[in-house]
């Protein structure tokens, strides 16, 4: 069951071999990737982070342990690693529907959810689309920054009712995927503090950025490692391990990003970063950031 180009090995996160005779962890020997079909562990992640995985250790550690058995060049290691921006960019645009004004009822959602929406408006442009639309109807239209430039969005639903709170524009109408980018970076310095979501990035402030989920890709992880001092503060269920992981997620970002900056976890006992409370804020960007 390997395909061409593949590497393939029992799974070590579900023992697929144990009770199927079969290995489904797959190694793709161009793009160093891998993933096990069974349980998904890996989900098209470079090697080196199924190395740290196995021996529970950060990037540094992995290519120090990996030094002797390939070249010494670990680029080889990370192929695509840079995303580049698409050479033309006549063809992107954010939703047609989208408006530069606030709708009354966006506006209410925002003024819901603890928010200033003059101010979030200005701040971030996030646009908004009403009720007449057959795929962003009653959303909130984020654009995300990559170098001042907009090069992707997602839209958050504001009737609460959607399966999914958050819809990202897909990779043909993206100039780079979303997941290859770190919200509100550009508006970063030497330390930061890494959430989930862009509501989180919003309350609070300049310094925070996200990842619109809980697992960081790659292409974030190579971004977030540039910086000196890194925070982590993800949503409160983020503190718990899975069947795959012996980690949280909080853990395992912390433990990815150990060798490149100094890391620290700050746990939330509810909620998510976007629902603290102002003087709760201002002392945690005192903390951070001193100011």
């Amino acid at each position: 069951n390997v395909g061409r180009n593949s590497v393939g090995i029992a799974c070590p996160f579900c023992g697929d071999h144990d009770y199927s005779g079969s290995n489904h962890l797959g190694i793709k020997i161009d793009t160093k990737q891998w993933n096990c079909w069974i349980c998904g562990a890996g989900r098209n992640k470079s090697f080196i982070s199924l190395v740290t995985k196995l021996e529970n250790c950060s990037y540094r550690q992995a290519e120090e342990i990996l030094k002797p058995y390939i070249h010494s060049d670990m680029s080889l290691l990370r192929k695509s690693i840079v995303v580049p921006l698409t050479t033309s960019q006549g063809y992107f645009k954010l939703p047609d529907e989208a408006q530069d004004i606030l709708l009354n009822p966006h506006r209410k959602y925002l003024e819901s959810r603890g928010f200033d929406p003059d101010y979030i408006l200005s701040k971030y442009n996030i646009k908004c689309v009403g009720p007449i639309s057959d795929k962003w109807k009653l959303t909130i239209i984020i654009p995300v920054y990559f170098h001042h430039r907009i090069v992707a969005w997602t839209a958050a639903d504001i009737t609460r009712k959607r399966t999914n709170k958050y819809t990202n524009s897909a990779i043909e109408e993206s100039l780079i995927p979303i997941n290859s980018t770190v919200y509100n970076i550009d508006k970063a310095k030497n330390t930061i503090l890494v959430v989930e979501g862009c509501l989180d990035v919003w309350n609070i402030g300049d310094g925070a950025v996200g990842l619109y989920t809980k697992h960081a890709t790659r292409q974030q992880l190579k971004i977030l490692s540039e910086f000196d001092r890194v925070f982590v503060m993800l949503d409160s269920d983020a503190l718990q391990t899975t069947a795959l992981n012996s980690l949280t997620p909080a853990e395992q970002l912390a433990t990815d990003l150990a060798g490149f900056a100094d890391t620290e976890i700050i746990e939330l006992d509810y909620g998510d970063p976007a629902d603290m409370k102002q003087d709760d804020v201002k002392h945690l960007r005192r903390e951070i950031f001193g100011q």
